[in-house]
């Protein structure tokens, strides 16, 4: 089992937890702590446990929130 500790914007955790429900990606995500960034954007720790046969699929499911939350800037 990986864990993983990350922080990640607001939006990207939004369409990031969006895909993991919609496609019944094999992770568990845990909500922590959220601060407002020297930007002004939301930040949100976030553990994510996933068995490692599944890490390339999370890393997909990492990249296209990210593209998504790039694209609609």
């Amino acid at each position: 089992m990986i864990r993983e500790n990350l922080t990640m914007h607001n939006k990207v955790l939004s369409y990031f937890t969006e895909i993991v429900h919609e496609e019944a990606v094999p992770v568990n995500v845990e909500i922590g702590s959220r601060y407002i960034d020297d930007n002004g954007d939301t930040q949100v720790d976030v553990l994510l446990e996933y068995e490692e046969l599944d890490e390339d699929c999370i890393n997909e499911v990492i990249t296209r929130a990210v593209n998504a939350v790039v694209i609609m800037s």
